[in-house]
């Protein structure tokens, strides 16, 4: 079998999309100048190695990634990739070869993001979850990538690799721009994590998983090469406190319903009622007997200068 990477992440179609800025409510949990999600150990190739599945393998990595937060963690098993990677790829067969509809032939021709995410909402994938939604994130903003990872913890990043790149991965180092370097192609990988401050706006490597390993992009790799951005609402964010401080439902559900046509495939609970100002704490009534006495140092202020006057008069 193979040990060489593969690529296979098709050119974006770029069909409308909802965004991600339109849904994030400007609320960012609390979060570390240095955050990384994916320290998980045991991150599998899971067929990368030998077919162009990249695009199912990111599937396969996020709901590990999701599951493991939410306390439930599941893993998607090899022959949950091969159907996921046949949902564009129908006559693949990891068992044939280049000859025939197996790895290097015409059957395998990588997959394109965002048509798995749409499938993905639309039929769920053959861990029996499905998508509640998807969102595309601007990769060139980066406060809005730092907020997406912080909100959601990953966001699937679509990406072309250099020929440098592969030689930096074998070297265990960091993957860096390199601007003679010609693309050997398109990939697909989960980005979980961001370093601590530094010359970057991103504020360091960013962090991600590919082909059983993690490794970090710089910036400058990330300005020039990420070509496109994702993060999917599954069921176990619903109840996470991150995606519900982060997220507006409301105008993500209005936004599903102006894309797709169809209404939003889950209840969004109401937004909570304001709480009401207190009313104003009246002044405390005035103690009479307090009246009473100010009344009598009046009158009896009146009464020494009434005869400070009359002895001054009697004394001329």
């Amino acid at each position: 079998m193979s040990t060489i990477p593969k690529y296979g992440r098709r050119s974006p179609k770029r069909a409308p999309a909802i965004r991600f800025s339109r849904i994030f409510t400007g609320q960012t949990p609390a979060h570390p100048v240095s955050i990384d999600h994916l320290g998980s150990v045991g991150w599998e190739m899971l067929g990368n190695n030998i077919a162009g599945d990249c695009v199912a393998v990111t599937w396969a990595n996020v709901r590990r990634l999701v599951t493991s937060v939410a306390g439930i963690e599941n893993y998607p098993s090899q022959d949950e990739v091969w159907a996921i990677y046949r949902t564009q790829n129908p006559d693949f067969d990891p068992n044939g070869d280049e000859s025939t509809n197996g790895p290097g032939s015409d059957a395998d021709r990588g997959m394109d993001i965002q048509t798995l995410l749409e499938y993905l909402v639309k039929h769920g994938g053959p861990d029996g979850t499905k998508a509640v939604a998807f969102a595309k994130v601007d990769p060139a903003n980066t406060e809005e990538v730092k907020a997406a990872v912080a909100i959601f913890g990953y966001v699937w990043t679509g990406i072309t690799v250099q020929d440098a790149n592969m030689q930096q991965f074998n070297a265990g180092r960091p993957w860096d721009y390199v601007a003679r370097s010609a693309d050997d192609g398109g990939h697909s990988v989960i980005t979980g994590g961001y370093g601590t401050p530094g010359a970057g706006p991103l504020g360091g490597d960013e962090r991600f998983i590919t082909w059983a390993q993690e490794t970090s992009f710089t910036d400058k790799y990330w300005s020039h090469k990420v070509e496109e951005a994702w993060v999917v609402v599954w069921p176990e964010h619903l109840q996470h406190p991150a995606f519900l401080q982060g997220v507006d439902l409301a105008a993500l559900a209005a936004d599903y319903q102006a894309i797709t046509g169809k209404p939003f495939p889950t209840v969004v609970p109401p937004a909570p009622a304001p709480v009401p100002s207190p009313p104003p704490v009246p002044a405390p009534a005035t103690d009479p007997r307090l009246v009473q006495a100010a009344a009598l140092i009046q009158e009896a202020d009146a009464l020494v200068q009434e005869l400070v006057q009359n002895n001054t008069a009697g004394g001329q």
